[in-house]
């Protein structure tokens, strides 16, 4: 077994221990990291592989009146993302994603995040389930039921978009 593969191995028992981690790891013929799975922004900060992260998260300030309304009107507002790792849409948009919700204080528990190989398949079968043919996809829910989607980039901004997704319910 090659280094390379040993360390892949550990990261994936070590990853897979933790309650909401339920992902896999593998590399791809260019040596590039991809997550499948159910994974979580705290995974790819800490991650080096994904230094694309924190770099577009720090660098995005979001349109505060967005941030505001969802703030206060996307509490109780479900969303399912799907991304990869080593998608350029999904390195600019989940970010921008992550950085608004956080400021708009929308709880960690009202977001799943999975990661998709390269065939944009996740390891648990919602792929199909919720029908992703790109990625990033960002599918807002609110009382069980779909209220809209943004599918590999946004019309206007993720926070404008977002914000009138919401507007709907």
């Amino acid at each position: 077994m090659t280094r390379a593969a040993v360390v892949i191995v550990v990261v994936a028992l070590i990853g897979g221990c933790g309650p909401s981690s339920s992902y896999r790891v593998s590399v791809d013929p260019h040596g590039q990291k991809i997550l499948t799975g159910r994974i979580s922004p705290a995974i790819l900060e800490s991650d080096s592989s994904f230094q694309w992260y924190k770099k577009n998260y720090d660098s995005f300030t979001p349109d505060s009146a967005s941030v505001a309304f969802l703030s206060s009107a996307a509490k109780n507002i479900h969303f399912i993302v799907f991304g990869g790792t080593w998608c350029g849409d999904t390195k600019r948009e989940l970010p921008k994603f992550f950085k608004t919700v956080s400021l708009a204080r929308i709880p960690e528990s009202n977001i799943e995040l999975y990661g998709v190989d390269r065939s944009k398949r996740s390891s648990d079968g919602l792929t199909e389930t919720y029908d992703i043919t790109s990625v990033p996809t960002f599918i807002v829910i609110s009382g069980g039921k779909e209220l809209g989607r943004i599918v590999e980039q946004p019309e206007e901004s993720i926070e404008l978009d977002l914000m009138h997704i919401v507007q709907k319910k």
